[in-house]
């Protein structure tokens, strides 16, 4: 029996939905795994985070958050 088409259009909906909340938990996850490592960074006396650089003048934390949110900018 065909399915009426008012039933398919809400199941396709319903398939983009939890396929876009899937990719926002993964975001959500990896947001909190940047965060997590943030909260671990050493700290000095005032309780601020520092952040060391390479001789290079790089750092890794910070180019990896900026990287993480040029991908998920939407």
């Amino acid at each position: 029996m065909p399915i009426d088409p008012a039933q398919r259009h809400q199941k396709e909906h319903d398939a983009i939905t939890a396929a876009w909340e899937a990719e926002r938990l993964a975001t959500c996850d990896d947001a909190i795994a940047l965060l997590c490592e943030i909260a671990d960074l050493e700290r000095d006396d005032d309780g601020d985070v520092i952040l060391g650089a390479d001789a290079d003048g790089h750092n890794d934390l910070l180019s990896r958050i900026a990287d993480f949110l040029a991908e998920h900018d939407q």
